[in-house]
């Protein structure tokens, strides 16, 4: 895995962004930056969400948002499912929800179509310090983000203040 340095994003958020990700434009200025992860079938997503210093919820509001997005085929709960960790990285505060399942989220904020997506996996960081926080989104298929697993956990691992 090669990385490529990015200096700063939204409010000073540093990181390094794998090479083999690549850029994709944002659809709304509450994403600060988008990468769309290649695969089999479609594409995974990265996005990191900004809303401003102390914006968005916090880590609560988030892992329940996070978890009303999935349902379990067998009926059982989503949290109970969940791996949660919490981790300090270079003076930020992480923590990560690991879901999988089926992603039934609205195709966009607001639509009352739902998505229906079985065999899905989210990796969602809620990164605290400085100006944050800032909320980390990895979506697709659960075969997709577990091969690029290594690639979001260098990521992740890079987050740092500028």
């Amino acid at each position: 895995m090669t990385l490529l340095a990015v200096v700063w994003l939204a409010a000073g958020l540093g990181y390094d962004v794998p090479a083999e990700w690549t850029s994709k434009p944002s659809s709304s200025s509450m994403r600060a930056a988008v990468w769309e992860l290649a695969g089999e079938g479609e594409p995974a997503e990265v996005v990191i969400f900004y809303f401003g210093e102390g914006g968005g919820g916090g880590v609560e509001a988030n892992l329940d948002r996070w978890f009303g997005q999935f349902e379990q085929p067998d009926g059982s709960s989503t949290r109970d499912k969940a791996t949660i960790t919490e981790r300090s990285v270079n003076g930020l505060e992480l923590t990560i929800a690991d879901v999988r399942g089926t992603f039934i989220a609205p195709v966009r904020p607001g639509a009352s179509q739902r998505n229906n997506n079985a065999g899905h996996r989210m990796i969602g960081a809620v990164v605290e310090g400085g100006t944050g926080p800032w909320y980390i989104r990895v979506l697709g298929s659960e075969a997709n983000i577990t091969k690029w697993e290594a690639s979001v956990e260098a990521f992740l691992s890079s987050l740092r203040l500028e």
